[in-house]
């Protein structure tokens, strides 16, 4: 399979992932979407957050762990801590199951076809963008890799392109 049909599978998912979780917030007002995926790249992941998630999340650490700035940054920015964690995994399943053939096949070096798997759910997340403007007014959009040293800079540079500068300059901070 091509790239560009990769990419297409990733943007029709995404697209339905998040119009499949629109209805589900009932007032929860979304602040952040991510793409996320392994070092392995065999797979990618929706995941979404709400300020209500947030707070919720928040508010149950604070009772067991001292809440420190950089502790309440981590709690808002990392997927593994959101309410919606790999939402929607259904309509992912089709991209799924080609790019985990895709990454055991070996035709392909694999930090070529990981760089490529990155800016492809950077693409997806700016059609998700260019999309449903009107809807996303306010959230932030980024790439992540779980467990992985190399997130951070995945993450600020899909940060960076796939948001206006204050969402961008906020991206990673924590709540004032």
């Amino acid at each position: 399979m091509d790239w560009d049909a990769r990419v297409e599978k990733l943007r029709t998912a995404t697209i339905a992932a998040v119009d499949a979780l629109t209805p589900l917030l009932e007032g929860q007002r979304l602040y952040a979407i991510c793409l996320q995926t392994a070092d392995d790249g065999m797979s990618v992941g929706f995941c979404a957050n709400t300020e209500e998630g947030y707070a919720e999340k928040r508010a149950s650490e604070a009772e067991v762990e001292e809440m420190t700035p950089q502790y309440s940054a981590y709690l808002r920015w990392a997927p593994a801590e959101w309410r919606y964690e790999f939402f929607g995994d259904d309509h992912f399943a089709d991209v799924n199951s080609d790019l985990t053939a895709a990454s055991l096949d070996g035709n392909e070096d694999f930090s070529a076809y990981f760089d490529r798997l990155i800016d492809a759910m950077i693409d997806a997340l700016a059609y998700l963008r260019a999309e449903r403007a009107q809807a996303l007014d306010g959230v932030t959009l980024f790439v992540t890799i779980s467990d992985s040293e190399e997130a951070k800079a995945v993450e600020r540079r899909s940060a960076d392109r796939l948001n206006p500068p204050t969402l961008a300059g906020q991206f990673g901070q924590p709540l004032n």
